[in-house]
C-alpha cells in the first residue's frame, strides 16, 4: 500500500517569545470603532517577559466585578473605545489645578521666569516623565540633536539620586540656548505662550497635559501604554509625529532635528491640537 504524503503544516506566522506571540510585522483592530496599529504597540511587548500580560488579564477580571470604569479621557477623543463597553465612564481630563502644591518632585520654578524671556512658540520642551529614562548613547544623541536645533528648549533631566539615572553630557554638548532642571511644573509649562511642541514619552498623564495646552508632541514612547498613546496622537487625533530609530537602534541626533523642523512647520497639526483644546472645554 502506498503510504500517503503528509501534507505540510502551516507555519505560525508568528514567533514566542517569553509566553507572548509577537510578529515585526502585523497590523490588527481590536474593534470596528479603534485605530489599526502596529501589534508591537500593544502595552504588554514593552518588556521581555509575559508579566505585563498576566498582570493585565488579572486587572480585567477584577474590573469585571465593578458597575462602572471610569476613564481620565473624554468622549470626544476616545469615542471609539466607549462603543466598547456600556461600563465605561468618561470623567476626565482630570487635570491637577494650579492651586495644587503636591508634586511627585520638588519642581524648580525658575524655569517659568526663563520661559517669560523667550519668544512665542519657539522653545522645545522635553521631559519623559517620572519613571522612564534613556541609556547613556540615546542621552548624548538627544543633547547633541538639542545642541544642534540652535533653538531654546527647555529640558527635564531627572536627578540620579533613587531613580537609577546616570547620566553624563557629551563633551561636545554646551546647553547655550537652553534650561535644564530636575523636575519642572508641567501643565504651567504646556500652557505658556513660550512653547512650541512637547518631545514626550507619552505617557497618559503628559498626554492629556498636552492635548490641553493645544501642544504639537514629538512622541518617543518607551513601554506601556505609551506605544498605544502614541498611535492616537499621531495617526487619530494628528497632533503629533514620531521619531524613526536608525540601524543601531537610536533615534539620532539628525533625526530629531529633522523631526522638530517638521512638527514646527505643520500649520495644520497646531490647528488640529487647538480643536482638541476645544473639546475638552466645550
Amino acid at each position: 500500500m502506498t503510504k500517503k504524503t503528509p501534507k505540510p503544516r502551516r507555519k505560525n506566522k508568528y514567533s514566542y517569545l517569553a509566553g507572548l506571540p509577537i510578529t515585526s510585522k502585523e497590523e490588527i483592530q481590536i474593534a470596528q470603532n479603534l485605530p489599526i496599529m502596529d501589534i508591537s504597540a500593544m502595552p504588554w511587548y514593552c518588556l521581555d517577559n509575559n508579566f505585563f500580560f498576566q498582570h493585565m488579564m488579572q486587572e480585567i477580571k477584577t474590573s469585571n466585578l465593578g458597575e462602572w470604569w471610569l476613564c481620565n479621557t473624554t468622549l470626544d477623543l476616545e469615542a471609539g473605545a466607549f462603543s466598547i463597553s456600556p461600563k465605561l465612564l468618561p470623567i476626565g481630563p482630570l487635570i491637577a489645578s494650579d492651586q495644587n502644591t503636591s508634586s511627585f518632585m520638588q519642581e524648580d520654578l525658575t524655569c517659568l521666569e526663563w520661559l517669560d524671556l523667550q519668544p512665542p512658540q519657539s522653545v522645545i520642551y522635553v521631559s519623559f516623565g517620572s519613571m522612564v529614562s534613556t541609556k547613556p548613547n540615546q542621552f548624548n544623541e538627544l543633547a547633541l540633536g538639542l545642541e544642534l536645533l540652535n533653538k531654546p528648549f527647555l529640558w527635564v533631566v531627572r536627578n540620579g539620586k533613587g531613580n537609577n539615572v546616570n547620566n553624563t553630557y557629551p563633551d561636545e554638548f554646551t546647553g547655550r540656548e537652553g534650561k535644564i532642571v530636575g523636575w519642572a511644573p508641567q501643565k504651567k509649562i504646556l500652557n505658556h505662550p513660550s512653547i512650541a511642541c512637547f518631545i514626550s514619552h507619552c505617557g497618559w498623564n503628559s498626554t492629556m497635559e498636552g492635548v490641553y495646552g493645544g501642544v504639537p508632541f514629538l512622541c518617543w514612547p518607551f513601554c506601556s501604554d505609551q506605544l498605544m498613546n502614541k498611535t492616537y496622537i499621531c495617526d487619530v487625533w494628528k497632533v503629533g509625529l514620531g521619531f524613526d530609530k536608525d540601524e543601531n537602534g537610536l533615534i539620532s541626533r539628525g533625526e530629531i532635528g529633522k523631526k522638530v523642523e517638521k512638527v514646527l512647520g505643520d500649520r495644520e497639526m497646531k490647528s488640529e491640537g487647538d480643536n482638541n483644546l476645544n473639546k475638552f472645554i466645550y
